[in-house]
């Protein structure tokens, strides 16, 4: 496998049937990726998610296929792939998939294996399953490429892990339900991750179509089931407070002297970058709570996944266990314990809608 590999992950909104405008604006982010290898898209996000019966119009599934031909032409100016969910005609069946773009061709196509046919989803009426898929061979890399539910069942990542993946690039389309995010993560990306070894990258789009919410909520899980990327609003929370005071007091202090994540732009920031590209900026700050058993000690457990994998990799195992000792200790004066040994931990996001007028 390639040593290194960059990916944007696009979290993006869409509009339902708008398929040029929607190719559009992917080749707008692509012109912005700078040096990335791919750029990938949420599910179906070349057609709009969920399209419902629009899929049955021949016309569409024609149009989609003239406009990923374009999507294709553009990638052969070296710059990055690009990884598009959409709708394919095989064999006379109709399919939800996503095709790899690159060197001004299609190279590679994957459909969607396990279809969701419960809640707001219909995909059993409207598509033919897939095969289980292998895995691409991507710029030196074993990309196995897992649409939405596949992930939610253990086959189709075990299939492309015996097939040699040594990385999932997961496109979604997934909506808003509370603790969703929770669920994604633990219940279902990092069980993926720990049976094969294998890490994810999770992509999902924003915004809203009909009565569903599109939350983003895009993450990357490392092999062993830690939680590599995600995108908080909480530094200013007890919790990352206190990581920050004690690597700065400790006999560590040197070594983790660069170890705090970046601070995060401001409030102003995004809407000084978003402003100018619509006709109004809505912008809202809400807080939801993960209910942590364990009282402390969960709490630390939760954040060694995330926010104190940054410091504890940078030190010993002494070291790590007088941290997270002194962290736990920090902690139990925060955070109040229920009689039942919970804690509820805030979590702070922000939230922008952008309307183009």
């Amino acid at each position: 496998m390639a040593e290194t590999l960059s990916i944007t992950l696009a979290q993006l909104n869409q509009n339902v049937g708008d398929i040029a405008g929607n190719a559009s604006r992917m080749l707008e982010v692509r012109a912005k990726a700078g040096k990335t290898d791919l750029v990938a898209f949420p599910e179906m996000q070349l057609i709009g998610y969920p399209p419902e019966d629009l899929v049955l119009k021949p016309a569409l599934v024609e149009r989609a296929a003239a406009e990923m031909e374009r999507l294709a032409l553009a990638t052969g100016d070296g710059g990055p792939a690009l990884l598009v969910g959409s709708v394919f005609v095989r064999d006379g069946a109709l399919h939800n998939g996503v095709a790899l773009l690159d060197g001004g061709r299609v190279t590679a196509t994957r459909f969607k294996h396990e279809l969701p046919n419960y809640g707001t989803f219909d995909e059993m009426r409207l598509f033919t399953p897939g095969p289980l898929p292998e895995p691409v061979m991507f710029r030196g890399a074993m990309l196995g490429l897992p649409v939405c539910e596949d992930i939610w069942h253990p086959d189709v990542c075990r299939h492309l892990a015996d097939f040699g993946a040594g990385l999932f690039v997961c496109i979604n389309g997934s909506p808003y339900e509370i603790d969703k995010d929770v669920l994604r993560i633990d219940e279902i990306a990092r069980r993926r991750a720990v049976d094969t070894g294998i890490p994810m990258a999770y992509l999902n789009r924003v915004g809203g179509q009909d009565e569903l919410v599109f939350d983003g909520g895009s993450f990357v899980i490392n092999g062993d089931g830690s939680l590599a990327v995600q995108i908080p609003d909480n530094e200013s929370e007890p919790a990352h407070v206190l990581m920050r005071e004690i690597a700065a007091q400790g006999a560590w202090k040197d070594k983790l002297a660069s170890a705090a994540r970046p601070a995060r732009h401001s409030v102003n920031y995004y809407y000084d970058l978003l402003k100018p590209l619509c006709a109004r900026v809505d912008i809202w700050r809400t807080t939801y709570h993960h209910v942590i058993a364990g009282g402390s000690s969960g709490v630390v457990e939760w954040f060694k996944g995330s926010a104190l994998r940054p410091y504890l990799q940078r030190l010993e195992e002494a070291e790590k266990a007088a941290f997270c000792a002194r962290y736990e200790q920090a902690v139990a004066g925060a955070y109040p314990v229920f009689d039942d040994g919970t804690v509820l931990l805030p979590f702070p996001r922000l939230f922008f809608v952008a309307r183009r007028g």
